[in-house]
């Protein structure tokens, strides 16, 4: 059963507008838009619930083969890209310690969608602590916080380098929507 927020986004999301999978242009711009609605606003499940909600509410269905998690069966799904385009996704390592080992070796645990792209600067909507979220992302100044915004939070008994900054912990970016 889907959650209420999953249900609230879906019917959002099946509000009459432009975009199918034969249109990916006009299905990119569903998907950032309604993502947009989204900001500031609680969502129930997890980042890649998020990602996959507005997927699909833009009738957009990835079929998620074996992974870890959702966000690496996402990745796994996703063609690599060089340079993001709005509705691309971005993939971002360590941002918890999903095996309990105390190490960072965890890749693709958490997934966000690309709002806007302005060269190297990305920003990002992602499902956060406090809900749905905007992130900032400048992979040529990956450990600058004037231009990353942390996608993970320090936790009591983290090393002091930890890395918390989108920059720092970016793993890629997938497209699962129109040819390149």
């Amino acid at each position: 059963m889907r959650s209420p927020a999953a249900l609230a986004l879906a019917a959002l999301l099946a509000a009459p507008s432009a975009g199918s999978a034969r249109d990916p242009e006009a299905t990119r711009a569903k998907i950032v838009s309604a993502a947009r609605r989204q900001v500031g606003r609680a969502f129930r499940g997890d980042c890649s619930g998020f990602v996959l909600a507005l997927l699909r509410g833009a009738g957009v269905e990835v079929a998620l083969g074996p992974g870890r998690s959702r966000s690496e069966s996402l990745f796994r799904a996703s063609r690599p890209v060089r340079m993001p385009r709005p509705g691309d996704l971005a993939f971002f390592n360590d941002t918890y310690d999903r095996n309990r080992d105390g190490r960072a070796d965890d890749p693709f645990t958490h997934v966000a969608l690309v709002e806007a792209v302005d060269g190297r600067a990305v920003l990002l909507l992602h499902r956060g602590r406090r809900g749905i979220e905007r992130v900032r992302m400048d992979l040529s100044r990956p450990s600058d916080r004037a231009a990353n915004d942390p996608v993970r939070h320090a936790r009591a008994g983290d090393p002091p380098v930890t890395r918390v900054l989108a920059g720092d912990l970016f793993a890629g970016y997938g497209a699962v929507l129109g040819r390149r």
